[in-house]
């Protein structure tokens, strides 16, 4: 599949404790929060794990991004599904 300038381009992804653990592990982020679960049973995720999901985008598509720009709302817990919206601004 062939993207154009313009096109805006979306992938879901639930995260689970699992992907905290992992990526605790490879991160060094042990932020208690991360650690230790809430009154709910819940992990915060790393704020730069919900970051990786423009990689899945950028890798199914064979493409290199340049800049790449996030703003974090509020937290992200195990879970939780977030959706992550491309919009291809130049080829």
């Amino acid at each position: 599949m062939s993207i154009q300038v313009g096109d805006m381009i979306t992938f879901e992804r639930t995260f689970t404790v699992e992907d905290v653990e992992l990526f605790t592990k490879v991160s060094g982020d042990t932020g208690a929060h991360h650690i230790t679960p809430d009154e709910q049973g819940r992990l915060v995720i790393q704020g730069l794990l919900t970051a990786t999901l423009p990689t899945k985008i950028g890798g199914d598509h064979n493409v290199l991004a340049r800049t790449v720009n996030f703003e974090f709302l509020r937290p992200v817990y195990s879970g939780d599904t977030i959706t992550c919206e491309v919009t291809i601004l130049e080829i």
